[in-house]
C-alpha cells in the first residue's frame, strides 16, 4: 500500500470547489443517512477496485489519471486505510479528509 497524508476539510473543500480535486465519499450506504456531500462522487468501500483500478472496465470517468488529486471522505476509522488502498492501485495524489463527513460538510458551508 502507498503512503498517504491527511488533508484538512477546509483545504479539501477549496480544492474541490476550484476543480483541482475529486472528493470520494466512501462512507458505507448505511452511514450516508447523515447526508450527501455536494460535488462528491459516492463509491461503496467494497467497490473501490472496480471503480478505480486503472485496468477496470468500470473505472470512473471523473478520475482523469493516476496523478488526479483524490480526497477521501469516510468513516474516521476507515478513511486512512481506504486512501492507502486507493494509493495502492497506483494513484499518487491521494489524501484522507481529517474529520471526515462532519468536518467536510462544515467546510463546504462555511464558504
Amino acid at each position: 500500500m502507498g503512503m498517504v497524508d491527511r488533508i484538512s476539510a477546509t483545504e479539501a473543500a477549496e480544492h474541490t470547489q476550484q476543480g483541482q480535486a475529486v472528493v470520494l465519499d466512501t462512507r458505507p450506504q448505511v452511514v450516508r443517512h447523515q447526508g450527501s456531500l455536494p460535488g462528491a462522487v459516492v463509491v461503496e468501500p467494497t467497490e473501490l477496485v472496480d471503480a478505480l483500478a486503472p485496468t477496470s472496465p468500470r473505472r470512473m470517468a471523473c478520475i482523469a489519471g493516476l496523478d488526479t488529486e483524490i480526497a477521501v471522505v469516510s468513516v474516521r476509522a476507515q478513511a486512512r486505510r481506504i486512501a492507502e488502498q486507493i494509493a495502492g492501485l497506483g494513484y499518487t495524489n491521494v489524501r484522507w479528509v481529517d474529520g471526515g463527513y462532519p468536518a467536510f460538510w462544515s467546510a463546504l458551508h462555511a464558504r
